[in-house]
């Protein structure tokens, strides 16, 4: 008998050449979506030249996600839906208190949170402080929106559950998973505006990859930064001064007026003019804590306690800053904010950059 017609007789006949394969058992582990908006959740023509962020519902993100069932049992909540420009204090508060209240749920594995790549790495940092590494959190977002071909959302949206319901998540707190690649809050960032190799880890590189069915992870969970209380009150205003070749005296101090802290996004490790160092002298005279930080988000800047004698007048040391270790400015900035919450002191500050800007 022809091999074909053997394979059908053997079907119909009951055989067990083509029976039938029972479908695999549904997920048990639930993953909660807390949805904020971003390009992931995007809508425009066909090329993603041209859309609107924020514009589908988590319900319809979800519905995308082919197989979803298969990994786990994903539940939805709309926390915002805007561009991740508009991202906010408020919603930094919703996403706290709803994450908090899926870590509660015992049926929850893990979060994923939808968001919008530009301010993505601040958000995900901020939750990294703000949370207790109890279950796996994955923030996730996408370089073209859901409309486009090819549109990367769905693919990221599926790793994310892979990497929150996988076992060896555990102890590994917040990360960010973005092309197959995992990596720590704390190190990554995003790079390029157009491609959606667009998030890298300059100095630490990834920790893991997604490129099958389960995480890889390339060592062992790092140490967590110490928990960070997110009080009621509204949060310190943190200035941030960019430094630029012939930066005046006025310009900073129209940036830092009314700050309670300053980020110095400085040249080389840290540097600033003649004139930026004298409107930075007269905040360190007022006590408002300053951080110094490379503007090019790429280093490890370190302070001594403390500083040591200066050089000359126009040394940088002699205005004390907190070394901001390896954060860029925009982290630093989450980072100063939430130390501010109570009064502390310059070893105090310094003792928590340490503590939280590295993962050494």
């Amino acid at each position: 008998m022809h091999k074909i017609s053997w394979m059908i007789a053997a079907a119909l006949l009951g055989g067990t050449a083509l029976r039938a394969q029972p479908a695999p058992a549904p997920a048990t582990g639930q993953v909660r979506i807390l949805a904020t908006g971003g390009t992931i959740a995007g809508k425009g023509n066909a090329t993603g030249s041209s859309y609107r962020s924020g514009a589908v519902s988590v319900d319809d993100l979800i519905a995308a996600l082919p197989g979803v069932d298969k990994i786990a049992r994903v539940a939805g909540e709309q926390i915002a839906n805007v561009p991740s420009s508009d991202m906010d204090e408020s919603i930094w508060r919703k996403l706290h208190a709803r994450t908090l209240a899926a870590f509660a749920d015992p049926d929850v594995a893990g979060v994923v949170v939808t968001h919008g790549t530009d301010t993505l790495e601040e958000t995900a940092f901020l939750l990294s402080l703000i949370l207790p590494p109890t279950k796996p959190v994955v923030v996730v977002g996408a370089m073209r929106p859901s409309t486009a071909v090819s549109a990367d959302g769905p693919q990221n949206m599926l790793d994310a559950i892979r990497v929150v319901t996988s076992p060896a998540s555990a102890g590994r707190g917040v990360m960010v998973v973005m092309n197959d690649t995992i990596f720590d809050p704390r190190s990554v960032t995003k790079f390029d505006v157009n491609r959606i190799e667009a998030f890298t880890a300059p100095s630490r590189g990834p920790i893991g990859h997604v490129l099958g069915l389960s995480p890889r992870f390339f060592g062992p969970p790092q140490p967590q930064p110490e928990t960070l209380t997110l009080g009621d009150a509204r949060l310190p205003r943190i200035a941030v001064v960019y430094a630029y070749a012939g930066q005046t005296e006025d310009e900073v101090r129209d940036i830092v007026r009314n700050a309670d802290g300053v980020i110095v996004a400085g040249v080389g490790t840290g540097g600033v003019s003649s004139g930026a160092r004298k409107a930075l002298r007269a905040l360190a005279e007022r006590k408002i804590p300053m951080v110094t930080t490379p503007r090019q988000g790429h280093g490890d800047v370190r302070r001594a306690e403390p500083p040591p004698a200066p050089k000359s007048d126009d040394d940088d040391d002699r205005v004390p800053t907190i070394g901001g270790r390896e954060l860029t400015p925009a982290k630093a900035r989450i980072l100063l904010m939430l130390a501010l919450q109570k009064p502390r002191t310059y070893a105090e500050l310094q003792a928590i950059f340490d503590r939280a800007g590295t993962t050494n």
